[in-house]
Parts: structure tokens; sequence; C-alpha cells
């Protein structure tokens, strides 16, 4: 009986594809979607900069073009984020209904959003080879459904 038994897991362990553990997804945005925004299939990537696993940077990079989403978790939010926000520098434009307040602008790395939703500040960041205006609304569309995706 020993003897079957260890024939059978042998034959099941050489049988058997090996399964590869499966690649980590983005909590706010799927590869399919932000393929949609960058014109074809994306390879995406998840890092984590700290402990905290609700904080996430997203990279999905199509040839010429990447769309990234960085999400942090804030103790005081609300300064916290003027400090984000200036990263649009002297002309962010506010846009609304996407989380609490939100800004964008575009420079020549692309068009960027920087949002707030409660106590998570995210970034959006599109590059591609699209007119800004594209660009910016492209990094617009992406802001309210992460914005969404946080509530």
């Amino acid at each position: 009986m020993a003897r079957t038994f260890r024939a059978v897991t042998l034959w099941l362990a050489l049988a058997l594809p090996a399964i590869p553990a499966a690649a980590e997804t983005c909590p706010w945005l799927n590869a399919a979607t932000a393929g949609g925004v960058l014109g074809g299939a994306v390879t995406a990537t998840v890092t984590h900069a700290n402990a905290n696993r609700e904080d996430a940077t997203c990279s999905f990079v199509r040839t010429g073009a990447q769309l990234t989403i960085e999400v942090v978790t804030m103790d005081t939010p609300r300064s916290e984020y003027t400090a984000h926000a200036a990263q649009c520098g002297s002309d962010p434009v506010a846009l609304k209904a996407i989380g609490n307040e939100a800004v964008a602008c575009t420079d020549e790395h692309g068009a960027k959003v920087v949002s707030r939703v409660r106590n998570k500040i995210f970034t959006i960041i599109v590059a591609s080879s699209d007119p800004p205006a594209t660009l910016r609304e492209k990094a617009r569309s992406v802001a309210e459904q992460v914005a969404g995706n946080l509530f």
C-alpha cells in the first residue's frame, strides 16, 4: 500500500504541470483597462515602498507609453496633500469630482493628476507621444477610476 501511494505521488508530481505563482495585480486598475488607456497590451508590475501593503505603485508599460499609479497612506493627508500637489508646479488645474481634491498638470514627461481620498494620496502619471490634451484626459479618466476604487 505504501509503495502504491509513493508511486501515485511520484506520478502526480511528474504528470501535473507546475503552477506558477500568480503575479500581484494592481488593486485600483487592471491591465486590460490600462491597455485601453495606452493603446495596446501592457506589462504590469506592482511594488510596495513600505510595510503597508495598501500602499503601492502600479506601473503599466507598453512600447513608447507608460501609466503609473502611486497610492500612499498619510497621517495628515490634508497638509501632506499640499506638498504632493506642488509636484505640478505653479500651473496646476483644479479638477472637480475626483476624490476630496485634485489637480492636474502636464510637463515634458506627460500628464499628472494628484488627488486624495480620505487619508490616501494618489498620483497618476501618463506618458506617451500623444498630445498634452490627450494625455491630460487619459490621466483624468484613470484618476476617476482610482478615486472610485479608493472610496
